[in-house]
């Protein structure tokens, strides 16, 4: 993934700040000076409102206080990263779409009533829906679809494990790969979900047949992988035209849709 950085920073605002993928993304912000965040947004119940940004992510203060009021902060804005949450993202998505603003969704667990809002949005502005914003996923993710399509009759199945306090169940990689490995397979891909620890992501795709297997796996050791991959991303969505992107676009796996 190849990015160039544009010659004045861009405007960036970040939704769901308080967050561990906001708090994750903020911690790394400065290896991006390609955008400069301009607005961190929580939602109005946080405890982080009125804070320093920096401060919350867990090192020194930036200058840039959390608020609630993402109408006031879309003006100003460039591109926006959401990693809010689920309830928050039909919210979101018509407050960029009203503003023209181009939006990264890194959420999971929407409801799939929702995909009518995506289409409708990205009719508008670039719009990227990311289950998993890390570039070794992305990339399993098209093995994998590599993979069915080159292993046919083999059985197909998925195991993700996450940390306790992940809500959705399968996990939005989880069903992002069994999307990709539908498209070259035929047959039901059972998930196995686990929720346990700490553990921030793993993910092992298994095409087995008679007398052999294929084990594709993918590990997350910190979420610094996904804040990164999500401010490349964002970078690379701004100068995009209107349009529903993936990671695998980000990266060139795949056209637009």
């Amino acid at each position: 993934m190849s990015l160039q950085e544009p010659a004045q920073p861009l405007c960036a605002v970040l939704i769901g700040a308080s967050g561990r993928m906001g708090r994750a993304i903020l911690s790394v912000a400065a290896e991006f000076p390609g955008l400069a965040f301009v607005a961190a947004i929580a939602s109005k119940d946080s405890a982080a409102l009125g804070r320093d940004a920096g401060v919350v992510a867990g090192g020194t203060p930036n200058h840039l206080l959390i608020t609630s009021d993402l109408g006031a902060a879309l003006p100003r804005a460039q591109v926006l990263i959401d990693f809010s949450t689920a309830l928050a993202t039909r919210e979101n998505l018509r407050a960029c779409r009203a503003a023209r603003k181009p939006l990264l969704i890194g959420t999971t667990g929407f409801a799939p009533g929702l995909e009518a809002e995506f289409a409708a949005a990205a009719a508008q502005i670039p719009l990227l829906i990311a289950p998993n914003t890390s570039r070794g996923v992305t990339l399993l993710i098209e093995l994998s679809l590599r993979a069915a399509h080159a292993l046919p009759g083999f059985e197909a199945s998925i195991t993700e494990t996450h940390h306790r306090e992940k809500r959705d169940a399968p996990s939005g990689t989880a069903r992002a790969l069994a999307a990709a490995i539908r498209e070259g397979h035929e047959g039901q891909i059972p998930i196995s979900s686990v929720r346990e620890g700490d553990i921030v992501g793993e993910h092992t795709v298994l095409f087995a047949d008679s007398g052999e297997e294929l084990r594709l796996t993918h590990r997350a050791l910190d979420r610094g992988i996904f804040a990164r991959g999500a401010l490349a991303a964002a970078l690379w969505l701004a100068s995009q035209p209107a349009g529903r992107y993936g990671m695998r676009d980000v990266m060139g796996f795949k056209t637009v849709t």
